[in-house]
C-alpha cells in the first residue's frame, strides 16, 4: 500500500535506506540516484523548501522505490492520519513523546 508522508525525518530515512539522494528537478523535489539527467542534487533544506512551497507528500512505495513520487498534499492517502495538513504540532509531539514511553507505561 502506498502512503504519503511529510515528516523530514521519515523522508531522509526512507533516501538514505534506498541510496537516494535530495534533487531538484525543474524546481520540484525529486529523490534520485543520480541516473536522472533532469535532477539536479541539492541538499535537504533546499529540497524541503521546495516541498513546502509546493505543498507536497512523499507517496512511498516501499516494495518499489522507484514508484514512488510527491504529490498534492491535500490529494493523499496519509501514513499516519494525524500527520495529514490541518493536525496540530502538540498532536504528533503527544504521539512520539507516548512513543518513548516503555512498553508497560504506554496510555492506550
Amino acid at each position: 500500500m502506498k502512503l504519503a508522508t511529510d515528516d523530514r525525518g521519515e523522508i531522509i530515512h526512507f533516501a538514505g535506506f534506498h541510496a537516494l539522494s535530495p534533487a531538484l528537478a525543474d524546481g520540484r523535489p525529486a529523490l534520485t540516484s543520480g541516473g536522472d539527467p533532469a535532477a539536479t542534487r541539492c541538499g535537504w533544506e533546499p529540497f524541503f523548501r521546495a516541498m513546502g512551497e509546493q505543498q507536497l507528500a512523499l507517496v512511498l512505495d516501499d516494495a518499489d522505490p522507484a514508484a514512488s513520487s510527491f504529490q498534492p498534499a491535500a490529494q493523499v492517502l496519509w501514513a499516519r492520519p494525524e500527520a495529514a495538513p490541518g493536525h496540530s504540532a502538540l498532536e504528533h509531539a503527544l504521539r512520539f513523546l507516548e512513543a518513548l514511553r516503555p512498553p508497560g507505561k504506554r496510555e492506550h
